[in-house]
């Protein structure tokens, strides 16, 4: 049984609750002012992987002009010592607090599971291309499995494009090929700094609820109300 003290949870993000029984907590604050003080020690990621190609900014980025390191690692980078302790599938409690007041979202899940938040954050918020997308998320609670996440997307979608169909359709292929560019990149800047492949994996299962959309949503969503439908009372 879990037991929390749910005062302890007041701020908007993600807690994690780690195999030693520490707790990491991934709000915007933290994130923020941990980037911070990571930031001031820039050798604790060697030059030539800032320097790196993979590091530099997406084809799509609207600052690509500009250069410098993508801005959607910036979530990543200050926590990679603590997560890379961890692999994919190692337990952990998941503490979720959205924007809801007095609602906490309570789960046992994996490392990879619970870290898509961690994902979204970097590919919706930080990325400079991903931010057009942030209202598609609305309502996205990141312990929800990739189809329930990719069914919330669609309806958000649908709802916000008044039921426009071609409209939909265009809107859903530009937003499915967009952050799957973005998210590949990220794999592979993952790649040159994780020891471990939690966060790797937390952002394919991201993607993986992106490519829910490239299939008929509407079928998925109509066999996901008619299970509901005949499940028992």
């Amino acid at each position: 049984m879990i037991n929390l003290n749910l005062d302890e949870y007041q701020q908007e993000g993600l807690y994690l609750i780690l195999p030693d029984s520490s707790r990491l907590m991934l709000t915007k604050e933290v994130i923020e002012e941990t980037f911070g003080k990571w930031r001031k020690d820039s050798a604790k990621i060697p030059l030539r992987v800032q320097e790196a190609a993979e590091f530099q900014r997406c084809q799509i980025c609207p600052l690509r002009s500009k250069g410098g390191v993508c801005d959607a690692i910036r979530p990543i980078f200050p926590f990679l010592e603590i997560v890379d302790k961890y692999v994919s599938f190692d337990k952990v409690t998941a503490i979720f607090k959205g924007e809801s007041k007095g609602i906490v979202h309570v789960s046992d899940s994996t490392m990879q599971e619970a870290l898509k938040h961690v994902s979204i954050l970097s590919l919706i918020h930080y990325c400079q291309n991903g931010r057009k997308y942030r209202k598609y998320f609305f309502g996205i609670i990141p312990l929800m499995s990739p189809k329930e996440v990719a069914s919330r997307i669609y309806l958000n979608i649908y709802w916000l494009h008044k039921g426009r169909k071609e409209e939909i359709e265009k809107v859903v292929t530009r937003f499915s090929e967009e952050i799957r560019q973005t998210s590949r990149n990220q794999v592979k800047r993952l790649n040159m700094i994780c020891k471990n492949d939690a966060f790797m994996n937390a952002f394919v299962a991201t993607q993986v609820a992106t490519e829910f959309l490239s299939m008929d949503m509407n079928s998925v969503l109509e066999q996901s109300f008619a299970s509901i439908e005949s499940s028992p009372q």
